[in-house]
């Protein structure tokens, strides 16, 4: 009697898995090159003073401000997605269907931070539809890969290699207060457009402590540690 394979021990099974991976990547590829067909140099004619050419290069500093924004915040999306195909080695519908709702917030980026870097220097009232804009996009994107990581980690494990838990930090603590942080930036905006960004404290706050006090803690027990070891 001939063995058929199933779908988990499909040869073709590791390919599958590299091709969204590689979909995914080409994506974000195209999402960060977007980024700069918006930023547009000046435009130097025979009688262009160098007085005038500062200044029109000094006009582009909101703009390339919220370029290296989008380029970060981009850049630190895929870096996630990529630990979380680093664990990948099957998938199911769910995970490939929230695979592909992610990538839409991430080819957004490029009108968002257009539609800011052209409304900066407006200053008008409304640069702050812009603004929650950009934001919402990062709320989205954050909100969908938390999702993701949710499906691939924790409610399909099978489909995945297990994560060490400074990896499940990362998407537990920090991504969820990306997710809080940045929806507090948006709540405040439609009372005060001064205190807003006070919403992003609490990411800062636990970046803060993951960097600097928890990595002290740490020392300091494996410091307690090889003492305790060294006098037996």
């Amino acid at each position: 009697m001939s063995h058929h394979p199933s779908a988990t021990d499909h040869p073709k099974q590791d390919f599958q898995v590299e091709r969204i991976a590689f979909f995914s990547d080409a994506v974000f590829a195209i999402a960060l090159t977007l980024l700069i067909i918006e930023f547009r140099p000046p435009i130097i004619l025979k009688n262009t003073t160098a007085a005038e050419l500062f200044k029109q290069l000094s006009d582009l500093k909101y703009k390339f401000i919220a370029l290296v924004a989008s380029f970060t915040l981009i850049i630190s999306f895929w870096m996630r997605h990529h630990t979380l195909f680093k664990h990948i080695h099957n998938y199911n519908k769910p995970i490939i269907v929230t695979n592909m709702l992610l990538l839409l917030p991430i080819i957004f980026f490029p009108f968002a931070t257009a539609f800011l870097q052209e409304s900066v220097n407006s200053q008008s009232a409304l640069i702050i539809i812009p603004v929650r804009l950009f934001f919402v996009v990062n709320i989205i994107a954050s909100a969908i890969l938390y999702v993701l990581y949710y499906l691939v980690i924790k409610k399909y494990p099978r489909y995945s290699y297990p994560m060490i838990e400074k990896d499940k930090r990362e998407f537990d603590y920090q991504l969820l207060l990306m997710i809080i942080s940045f929806s507090l930036v948006v709540i405040i905006s439609f009372f005060s457009i001064v205190f807003m960004y006070f919403g992003i404290v609490p990411l800062g706050v636990y970046n803060f402590y993951d960097t600097y006090i928890r990595k002290w803690r740490q020392k300091r027990k494996l410091a307690a540690k090889n003492i305790q070891t060294a006098r037996k």
